[in-house]
């Protein structure tokens, strides 16, 4: 292998709240996303791939840092990172490489990306670019000062602001006017995830120059806004999908029999209780719509890397912070459960050297194992602090027949709308949730997929939940979850 090969660029192109099964390569005939397809065409589909954590700021944080939310800082939405934790940023700026960001941040409160080492421009927060009436109609999150960045995108280009052409704005009290979906006036470039694919493209021409001039390689880290809500997006997109297509989810029969209260608690808090099927199907043709967007989006920077000549000497992973229930279990977005919809994630990487292009891994991996993945491609020995929580898939990228070792998933949630912490255990056939102050969950994903029904403390079930509470715990004491005392003292009672 070269010199330049050995320092391989790094492109990492992530979307928000987004469910694995809108695209292609997972086997969805419906919602066309043909750019990830030809990525996955090139690289490892990896189908059983998880977040350790959810919401937003506490999954991306966990990417970023390689760590569980205990142990960098970052439990809820806008917490601030724990400083003392390793970074892409900081492991890949020690290794030389050009560190590039675009879009949504979402990740510290303290610190902007620029603060890091990042070159490009900060949204500071959750920085949702078209509030304050930059976007004519738009109530969504208009409270907030956004940064200039996308005024400035459309000024440069000529680009008039776009409208709010029709909205349905749900019905939840605590949020009232928040938009579910929107149709947009004007084109796709008029859309600020167009800046984001415009803004990735500038520093993709950046780098290149600098690696041809120095050989210096880059990190580049994209980051769309959407598909999650609201679902703000123009013609064609808007129109794309005919609603009355799209077949009912098979756990929108959901009753909430022998289920955690908060769990219905949330799907009141949304106001969707009355929206039928009728209404579930136009929010989720609209978020199909906004899938086969960003995909379009993500297919100028996968040319554009085409064109400048990296693609050869770049590893592209694609994947989300975090799924969306969109209708599953008649929910939204994430919140205090752990179905698939939501802890599921697409994720694709294209290695230049894969030996399996094209193919699919079954084995478990995290989201968070790609900082020391990345630290494996640049040559750097991961942080100590990452052992025992996040560990390298480099070999699987190469070779999607590589186990990774793992015979479960572990995951820790704390707070999105209600504070009701939880823990998940999942193997190839069960999943057990520990929620501390709410009947347990045990599903057998093998006759019931879709975790209808919960098998918590049934007879015929008791060994198995002893063994995954036995798991669990191993778990625990492997990454040190402050949670552990307080599940030992209770789980007498399961």
């Amino acid at each position: 292998m070269s010199a330049l090969r050995e320092r391989m660029n790094i492109l990492l192109i992530m979307t928000d709240q987004h469910r694995w099964d809108t695209l292609g390569c997972y086997g969805q005939t419906a919602c066309r996303t043909p750019h990830l397809d030809g990525l996955a065409e090139r690289g490892v589909r990896f189908d059983a791939a998880y977040t350790p954590t959810s919401p937003c700021s506490p999954a991306r944080a966990a990417i970023f840092t390689g760590l569980y939310p205990h142990q960098n800082g970052v439990l809820e939405n806008d917490d601030p990172v724990n400083p003392a934790a390793p970074t892409m940023a900081s492991e890949l700026g020690r290794a030389g490489y050009n560190l590039g960001y675009a879009g949504k941040w979402h990740v510290d409160r303290d610190k902007l990306p620029s603060d890091y080492g990042f070159r490009g421009k900060d949204f500071p927060g959750y920085g949702y670019p078209p509030t304050q009436g930059l976007v004519e109609g738009l109530r969504f999150m208009n409270r907030i000062k956004p940064a200039p960045h996308y005024a400035d995108y459309l000024r440069e280009r000529g680009l008039e602001p776009p409208k709010v052409l029709e909205a349905y704005y749900g019905a939840n009290p605590g949020q009232p006017g928040h938009e579910v979906h929107a149709l947009q006036s004007g084109t796709i470039e008029q859309s600020f995830e167009a800046m984001v694919s415009a803004q990735t493209i500038d520093l993709l021409r950046e780098f290149a120059q600098e690696r041809e001039q120095a050989d210096k390689p880059f990190f580049l880290w994209a980051n769309f806004w959407g598909p999650h809500t609201p679902i703000l997006i123009p013609e064609p997109y808007w129109s794309m999908y005919d609603p009355a297509s799209i077949p009912e989810e098979p756990s929108f029969s959901e009753t909430w029999e022998h289920k955690p209260r908060v769990q219905e608690l949330f799907e009141r808090f949304w106001g969707m209780r009355d929206w039928g099927w009728e209404g579930w199907r136009e929010a989720i043709a609209r978020y199909w719509g906004y899938v086969t967007m960003i995909d379009d989006l993500i297919g100028r920077i996968l040319a554009a890397l085409r064109e400048l000549g990296l693609e050869e000497n770049t590893l592209v992973v694609f994947t989300t912070d975090h799924g969306d229930m969109i209708g599953a279990h008649r929910l939204i977005e994430k919140g205090p459960f752990t179905y698939e919809e939501s802890y599921r994630l697409p994720f694709i990487a294209a290695h230049p050297d894969c030996r399996t292009p094209g193919a699919a891994s079954d084995e478990f991996v995290y989201s968070f194992d790609l900082l020391p993945t990345f630290c494996e491609v640049a040559g750097l020995e991961p942080p100590e602090s990452l052992a025992g929580s996040s560990a390298s898939i480099l070999p699987t990228m190469l070779d999607a027949s590589a186990p990774t070792g793992r015979d479960s998933i572990y995951t820790s949630f704390e707070s999105q709308v209600f504070h009701a912490p939880n823990r998940m255990v999942r193997t190839r056939r069960w999943k057990f949730v520990y929620n501390p102050s709410d009947i347990g969950e045990l599903y057998d994903l093998a006759q019931d997929p879709h975790e209808l029904r919960n098998l918590i403390d049934l007879p015929e079930t008791r060994q198995v939940q002893r063994e995954l509470m036995a798991l669990m715990r191993q778990h625990m004491v492997r990454v040190g979850d402050p949670m552990l005392g307080r599940f030992d003292r209770i789980r007498h009672v399961y």
